[in-house]
Formats: structure tokens, C-alpha cells, sequence
């Protein structure tokens, strides 16, 4: 019996122990762990569609078409005012000759006076109307439309400027080719204004973005 009574406290401590041992909570994880830790791999992105890109509309014939007989347009009424400059003594002298004339009143000073602004007014015409359908024209192949309406009032200065030039500018031996070069110049002109207003023309400025969307390669 004294042997067995010796035995009971030590159980008991050994029990309390590890009761103790059970209810100790658990320690914190150390912060040291996280700094050395590596960061975790990018996830891999699952979408390899390739981006859009953008293409240039491509220009209709008929607009290509337009546009070359606006140059060729601009090209023959920059040949009759050449040949205008080229003849200006003869155009002066022949003008001298017609105003005076028609306003005999009129002294010399006057009448030669009336005659450069005549010459000068109507080969500045011309040059003015031939510029200012250059600058619509560079519009229109920008893709804006309403520039075609403006063409309408300039086709008519440009009308205008055809009828004075060949009263005034074709006379003379050169002088006998401003005419028929002002009336193809005005002529060639309309045909490109008319060009413009095709179905394929108005398709192509109606597209209000300059480019549309493709796929790369």
C-alpha cells in the first residue's frame, strides 16, 4: 500500500501537465517567414486574341477618278494663264484698242489705267478660283462632304471667271488658245463635281471615321 500510495502524485502532476500543455495557445506564425517568402506567379493571361488595328477605307475609283480630272482641270487653266502672261503686250495693246473705242471720252492715261485693271483683275480671277478648288479638293479626299456643296458656288465664280477671261485675255495670236483652254479647264472641273456625287462617292464621305477596324496577321 505505501508503495502504490507514493505512485498517485506523481500521475497527478504529470496529468496536470500536460492539461496545462493542451491549453497553451498556439503560437503566431513568425513575420519573419512572410518577408522571406516569394511573391505567388502571375496567373497566365487566358484571352491570346490579338488586339484591332486600323486600315485606311480604301478610296473608290470614281473619287480617284474625280480627283485626276481636278488636277488636270487645274493644269489647264494654269496653261491659259501662262499664255496670258506671255501675251500681255499684245492683250494690252489689243484692249487699249477696244476701250478706247468704247469710251472715247476717256484720255490715254485713263484707258490704260482701266486696261491693267481689266488684264490684271481677270488673270487674278482665274488664278483665285483655281486655289480655292485646289483647297476643296483636298477636303474632299479627307473624306468631307460638304465640301462638294461649296464646289457648287466656287463652279460658279469659276463660270464667271471662264466668260471674262475669254472676252478680255483671248485675243491676240497667242490669245486664241485662252479660250478653248478656260472652256476644257471649266468643262473637265464639272465632270469631277459630278463624279463626286456617285453612290460609291457618297458611301465613301458618309463613313464618318477615317479608318476601319481589321485583325492583325
Amino acid at each position: 500500500m505505501g508503495e502504490r500510495d507514493s505512485e498517485w502524485p506523481v500521475d497527478d502532476a504529470d496529468e496536470r501537465a500536460s492539461g496545462a500543455e493542451r491549453r497553451m495557445p498556439l503560437r503566431p506564425p513568425s513575420l519573419d517567414d512572410d518577408d522571406d517568402a516569394p511573391p505567388p506567379p502571375r496567373p497566365a493571361l487566358s484571352d491570346e486574341t490579338k488586339p484591332p488595328v486600323v486600315r485606311p477605307v480604301p478610296t473608290p475609283g470614281v473619287v480617284k477618278t474625280a480627283r485626276t480630272l481636278w488636277l488636270l482641270s487645274f493644269v489647264l487653266g494654269g496653261a491659259a494663264i501662262f499664255i496670258a502672261f506671255l501675251s500681255r503686250e499684245a492683250l494690252v495693246d489689243e484692249l487699249t484698242a477696244q476701250l478706247g473705242r468704247l469710251a472715247p471720252g476717256y484720255d490715254a492715261d485713263e484707258v490704260a489705267s482701266l486696261v491693267d485693271v481689266v488684264y490684271w483683275s481677270s488673270v487674278a480671277g482665274l488664278a483665285l478660283v483655281i486655289m480655292i478648288e485646289g483647297v476643296l479638293l483636298g477636303s474632299l479626299m479627307n473624306r468631307r462632304g460638304g465640301a462638294r456643296w461649296l464646289q457648287v458656288i466656287v463652279l460658279m465664280v469659276h463660270a464667271g471667271a471662264v466668260l471674262v477671261g475669254s472676252a478680255f485675255l483671248a485675243v491676240g495670236d497667242r490669245g486664241v488658245f485662252v479660250a478653248p483652254l478656260l472652256a476644257a479647264a471649266f468643262v473637265v472641273a464639272l465632270t469631277a463635281w459630278v463624279l463626286c456625287l456617285l453612290p460609291a462617292a457618297n458611301r465613301w464621305f458618309r463613313i464618318r471615321d477615317e479608318s476601319q477596324p481589321a485583325s492583325l496577321d
